[in-house]
């Protein structure tokens, strides 16, 4: 049983910080060029905010400027120092003087506005080294595990890699309390880092409704992919399902939209994508990074979202599926189980493999129009009980809990 004791935290309005590697700030270069963690905080950031509590924001950037944005604070710090034919130690000498500004403006900042919780996240790159007021509450939300997710790449651990593991770890324990979006992850994480953590789901998008209920014509029936391209998220079996797609399904093309990555040595994500599926490159679309907005039009008219991670930590894409009424499909043991029940919200593979892959792709291409109309009534009824959830006020909870 869980300790119910209430800190007196909770009688009064919190002044906390939120450490980020990125944020969507309208002042920050580079916009579109952010994943989960930045979608995580702008959320929840704003929900906390409407609950009259006070937000701050320091963000490591490439640069020094203060803002407000919507009544949160937001300070980035960043240097950009180039070496020539010294790319990685530039970038490591970086790192360095940037926690170096970052701690000491936190420590100043702390002595005016006596921060209640700063909350920071498991991973940071390399060189970045948090050293937080003690009487502050440290809250880590663990977005991904590095060790687990380098494993699924298939990546061999260096030097670099197990100081890196070191200090990550480090970073986790030494927080009063750490957090995952998933039970996946929350189980893994306390098996590597050698302490329990919690599990505090991340909160859905606020869209406009015109958004939602935007009424646009469907040119094509297409299924999408949207991610970065690497075998964590599954494009190589993505790339072999739609192989047999293709040939059964002469009406279905594809859309690809994410960051393009290394697969191996040499070999690009998108270019074994094409490659593989050399004969249907016209039915084939990369739209490489792209703006929400553009990502929530694509959401508008697909038939499904196709999501074939490895491992994954309730993605956002996940959420966003939801909250336009989009089926989604992919694997069990990834945490989209968590959310989705196969058959009826949902098609998962039990097996993480390209066969039962293209098996849950086809399951959902030959649906008839009466289990169509009942998946799109239980996908309804699963954002309505997804909105029902108080994301900011469970987590305002977790800081009072003691």
């Amino acid at each position: 049983m869980a300790n119910t004791n209430i800190s007196i935290m909770e009688k009064r309005k919190l002044n906390i910080l939120y450490i980020a590697t990125e944020y969507p700030s309208k002042k920050s270069p580079k916009l579109i060029n952010y994943g989960g963690q930045a979608s995580y905080l702008e959320n929840i950031s704003n929900l906390i905010r409407d609950k009259k509590h006070d937000v701050s924001i320091f963000l490591i950037s490439d640069r020094y400027l203060k803002s407000v944005e919507n009544g949160i604070r937001i300070n980035q710090f960043g240097i950009k120092l180039k070496i020539p034919y010294f790319k990685k130690f530039a970038n490591f000498l970086n790192n360095v003087l940037i926690s170096i500004q970052l701690n000491l403006t936190v420590y100043s900042e702390n002595k005016k506005k006596k921060f209640d919780v700063i909350q920071y996240p498991s991973f940071l790159n390399f060189g970045i080294i948090l050293i937080l007021p003690k009487k502050c509450k440290k809250i880590c939300r663990i977005s991904g595990v590095t060790k687990l997710w380098r494993q699924c790449n298939n990546k061999k651990r260096n030097f670099v890699h197990i100081f890196s593991d070191y200090l990550e770890k480090k970073r986790v324990q030494r927080a009063h309390k750490a957090f995952a979006p998933s039970n996946l992850i929350s189980k893994k994480a306390s098996i590597v880092y050698s302490k329990k953590i919690y599990t505090l789901s991340s909160p859905l998008v606020k869209l406009n409704r015109k958004i939602l209920k935007s009424k646009t014509k469907q040119c094509e029936r297409y299924l999408l992919f949207i991610g970065t391209l690497n075998r964590v998220k599954g494009i190589d079996l993505l790339a072999s399902a739609f192989l047999k797609i293709f040939k059964k399904h002469k009406n279905i093309t594809l859309k690809i939209s994410g960051r393009a990555e290394d697969l191996g040595p040499n070999v690009n994500s998108i270019n074994y994508f094409f490659k593989k599926c050399k004969n249907f490159k016209p039915r084939i679309e990369y739209l490489g990074i792209l703006p929400k907005e553009k990502i929530f039009s694509l959401y508008s008219k697909a038939e499904a979202l196709i999501i074939p991670s490895r491992l994954d930590n309730y993605p956002n894409v996940m959420i966003e599926s939801i909250l336009f009424k989009k089926p989604i499909i992919g694997f069990l043991n990834s945490s989209l189980e968590e959310v989705l029940d196969d058959g009826k919200t949902g098609f998962l593979g039990a097996k993480q493999n390209s066969e039962n892959l293209y098996c849950k792709i086809d399951e959902f291409l030959t649906l008839s129009k009466s289990k169509k109309k009942d998946l799109n009534k239980n996908i309804l009824n699963l954002r309505d009980q997804l909105k029902n959830i108080d994301y900011a006020e469970n987590l305002i909870n977790f800081y009072n809990k003691n």
